[in-house]
């Protein structure tokens, strides 16, 4: 009895470390789940959606997440805070899970902001989609400069998506509903503009001069005047299912990496995706619905050298 009790437990235990060995580095690479990255992801990815903020590692594992509202943008911080805008602008302390820093616009009607960037000298910058304005915000919440922009409508849900402030000093604004990006001066003056289909959900200046904007079908580069120099379209991929194109994060080697709202989350989706300039696919990740703001990541979850192209 006590010997074919032994061999019953040594055959569960076998079980289980074949079991084990199957649902561990077996599926890193995506092949058999579809919430593992396809492909060769190096590094990590901050993203976020509807909801909840995330850290996934190269594999598709989660290795942080924080519960929040409806989020658009998010940054990895030089001191390993993340920053992001769910109607607020929120700082989180991934250790702790805690938030040490924050700041809430007065209006909050149709989403009070889906923007924000941490500046060199220690502000905030806030595009507020509610107000429709820009506000810089020093460490104490105080609002330091203000810019108010036309073509909004107080309380509405699509006036502003992801704004940036430029090297130059200049802002970059994504219009939702109007579907054109423009650049302001801090006095307002318009000094670029694109028009895009359907909407403008995000958009980046590149060293060399160029825009490169996400608008739902498509991520496209303009020049300084304007004119198309690049673009992918998200049927030009036939065998993977993409959804609407949202943020995009710009590497140095000209790669993108996109988020996707509405996103197939079956094995031949992709909620996150980076793509290069010959339009083909680095690595996919199809295990969320909803994905939005999107940062790629050094292996040790650190923002990648050098200029962060978002």
């Amino acid at each position: 009895m006590r010997k074919f009790t032994f061999i019953v437990l040594l055959v569960a235990v076998m079980s289980t470390v074949t079991l084990t060995s199957l649902n561990g580095a077996g599926k890193s690479k995506g092949k058999d789940n579809a919430k593992s990255v396809y492909g060769t992801l190096k590094g990590q990815i901050l993203a976020t959606g509807a909801g909840r903020m995330m850290i996934l590692d190269n594999t598709g594992k989660i290795l942080w997440q924080h519960k929040g509202g409806n989020c658009s943008d998010i940054w990895m911080l030089k001191n390993g805070n993340v920053l992001l805008a769910d109607n607020n602008v929120v700082e989180v302390d991934p250790k702790t899970d805690k938030v040490v820093w924050s700041y809430k616009p007065k209006m909050q009607k149709g989403g009070a902001t889906f923007a924000c960037q941490r500046l060199e000298n220690g502000n905030t910058m806030v595009g507020e989609n509610s107000a429709g304005r820009i506000v810089e915000v020093d460490p104490k919440g105080k609002i330091v400069f203000e810019l108010k922009l036309p073509l909004c409508t107080p309380g509405s849900h699509n006036n502003l998506r992801h704004v940036r402030k430029l090297a130059n000093g200049n802002y970059l604004v994504s219009y939702k509903a109007k579907a054109l990006v423009r650049e302001y001066t801090p006095k307002g003056e318009v000094v670029f503009e694109v028009k895009v289909k359907p909407i403008a959900f995000s958009a980046v200046r590149l060293p060399n001069g160029n825009t490169v904007v996400g608008h739902i079908n498509n991520v496209t580069e303009f020049d300084p005047k304007g004119k198309i120099v690049w673009q992918f379209d998200r049927k030009e991929i036939k065998d993977v299912k993409i959804g609407m194109i949202t943020g995009i994060h710009v590497q140095p080697n000209g790669n993108i990496v996109i988020g996707i709202y509405g996103a197939n989350t079956s094995k031949d989706g992709a909620s996150l995706f980076e793509i290069t300039r010959e339009k083909k696919i680095v690595w996919r990740y199809p295990g969320d619905r909803h994905m939005m703001g999107v940062q790629l990541l050094d292996e040790k979850g650190k923002p990648l050298p050098g200029p962060v192209l978002r």
